[in-house]
């Protein structure tokens, strides 16, 4: 029993696979004819690399503003208590 489900789930999703497959394909041939060209496919180490680039721009423009307010916000008082 426990055997057909797995044959029942596998077909289901390889019939999926190739359906979605074929959708994908028609709709790109059919954009092709039109003249449309499909967008160029990117790498995941490129994707990868995109990723990396801007979490350490985003890091390095919030270290940049966290000084500038610093020196922005400085009165040359002592603070309390000193």
């Amino acid at each position: 029993m426990l055997t057909a489900l797995f044959i029942v789930a596998l077909a289901i999703v390889l019939f999926l696979c190739l359906y979605l497959g074929f959708r994908t394909g028609l709709r790109l041939g059919m954009n092709t004819a039109k003249g449309i060209t499909p967008p160029p496919l990117r790498n995941p180490v490129q994707v990868i690399q995109e990723v990396r680039d801007s979490a350490e721009q985003s890091k390095a423009s919030k270290a940049y503003t966290e000084g500038l307010n610093n020196i922005m916000s400085y009165t040359g008082d002592l603070p309390k208590g000193e």
